[in-house]
């Protein structure tokens, strides 16, 4: 409540003067859409850190962490928690396809691709492949044998194929901590 005689101004645009009861620094309170951002990159980081690890990490209070993790589990974000493999050390191939396919046909192949447990990636792009996918395959014989189902898909007008030499980078997140 303001005295009177003193009028006071809002605070600055994505600023709050509400101090956060247990927060660490007692700094502004983060939006949902900051704080998010920044929980999803560290979950990314390491997605089995315990919440007052991460809570520390994205310097907010781990009860707050909870309600927004709990919120992007609800909303679809957060989808499941994963061990990243490095299929490379279990001696896996990694290929990459392109694929020439019919829009009428594109959502036929991408259905199929993703019912295939080799393909990690599917994607439906533009321009003239209109199907991009990453593949982890056991053996040069399980890549044949893919490439030979591929070709002999009538929907399929072509195909581009190539094994990765070496994956510099494989996973991670867009969002940066910052």
């Amino acid at each position: 409540m303001a005295r009177r005689g003193v009028q006071r101004r809002p605070p600055p645009e994505g600023e709050s003067r509400v101090r956060r009861r247990g927060h660490p620094r007692g700094g502004r309170r983060q939006s949902d859409g900051q704080l998010d951002g920044r929980l999803v990159a560290a979950l990314c980081r390491d997605g089995r850190a315990d919440l007052r690890s991460v809570a520390e990490s994205v310097d907010a209070v781990p009860t707050r962490v909870h309600e927004r993790l709990r919120a992007l589990e609800d909303d679809g974000v957060v989808r499941g928690y994963t061990a990243r493999v490095d299929c490379e050390e279990l001696g896996y191939r990694t290929v990459v396809i392109r694929l020439r396919v019919g829009l009428p046909a594109v959502e036929a192949v991408t259905a199929r691709l993703r019912e295939t447990s080799a393909f990690v990636t599917v994607y439906e792009t533009s321009g003239p492949f209109a199907v991009f996918a990453v593949g982890k395959f056991e053996s040069e014989a399980a890549i044949a044998a893919c490439l030979r189902e591929l070709h002999a898909d009538p929907a399929i007008d072509g195909i581009e194929a190539s094994e990765v030499a070496s994956v510099r980078r494989e996973g991670g997140s867009p969002l940066s901590d910052g």
